[in-house]
């Protein structure tokens, strides 16, 4: 069976404008065309892929799967163009990278370091954001590969997972903390002050919840959340709250004085960080490079 690419399109902008007269209207085409052109695509699939109401028009789970793929065909089609565009100007790329915040403190720009010497030609677009939404880029062909923590058996079968770093989560305080002068302290103890911690439903949060299980203790209800690491690390400067988290995302506020981590006496997690990439997708030659280079990074694992 082979589907007109044009067909995916189209149910692209159905899903954008959310009717088939303003689809068919920013398609260029008649909405009778617009409604035959996706009838034949779902007879070619042998299912409904748009729910049809008085107010619209929405797609149900098989429209939304086959929009993930319309989204990669976009993004390939137009990442060929920023290729010749760029091969043009006598430039490279461009390499897409999605980032979780965490891994952007020190080990992608130590490997982006690396490249740069390797590559200056190179154009790079690094997009930050959480594992979740990365993961839904991934799968978009928006990212050329993500850096993140999800686990293996948080990935569908096409995503291929390369272990980069482990990070053991440690207990941090800030100067106003009455733990401050302490080395190590145990989860009881961290029990007994209030708290900040990641949102619920973040990976990070996934970690923290895992030390709480395996202690066999209960979670703290006096806490804040932030769905942000900077945030988060702001609201423990600030106050007297404290937290879980890899040391490795509080190395620049440690070195200046402002957090301070503590070992965890109790069994602890670690928040592991993964390369994720398409099975299916070749990757080009300067993603290569880069993904030599976070190896290395990941490696040496004690940055400057």
């Amino acid at each position: 069976m082979k589907i007109d690419p044009r067909h995916l399109r189209y149910l692209r902008a159905i899903d954008t404008h959310g009717t088939f007269i303003r689809a068919a209207e920013a398609e260029g085409i008649s909405q009778p065309a617009l409604t035959n052109k996706i009838g034949i695509l779902e007879q070619q699939l042998g299912v409904t892929l748009i729910e049809r109401g008085r107010f619209g028009a929405c797609l149900n789970a098989y429209g939304k799967l086959l929009l993930r793929h319309a989204r990669a065909i976009d993004a390939v089609l137009g990442q060929a163009v920023s290729e010749i565009e760029l091969a043009q100007q006598g430039q490279s790329g461009p390499l897409i990278i999605g980032a979780t915040p965490i891994s952007m403190i020190e080990l992608i720009p130590k490997a982006l370091e690396t490249l740069d010497k390797q590559n200056a030609s190179l154009r790079v677009s690094v997009i930050e954001e959480y594992d979740d939404l990365l993961l839904d880029k991934l799968h978009a062909g928006e990212v050329d590969v993500m850096i993140g923590g999800l686990l293996v058996d948080q990935l569908t079968p096409d995503v291929v997972a390369d272990p980069l770093i482990s990070l053991p989560l440690e207990a941090v305080v800030g100067r106003s903390s009455a733990l401050w002068d302490r080395n190590e302290v145990s989860l009881a103890e961290l029990l007994e002050h209030s708290w900040a911690l990641p949102a619920s439903g973040s990976v990070i949060r996934s970690y923290v919840d895992a030390i709480f299980v395996a202690a066999g203790e209960s979670m703290t209800n006096q806490y804040w959340t932030c769905t942000g690491l900077h945030g988060l690390k702001s609201m423990i400067r600030k106050t007297e709250r404290v937290s879980l988290m890899p040391g490795h995302a509080f190395r620049i506020e440690a070195k200046a004085g402002e957090l301070k981590g503590l070992r965890l006496t109790d069994p602890t997690s670690s928040r592991k960080l993964n390369l994720l990439r398409l099975k299916h997708i070749q990757l080009p030659p300067y993603a290569d490079l880069f993904i030599d280079a976070l190896h290395a990074a990941a490696e040496d694992h004690v940055w400057v």
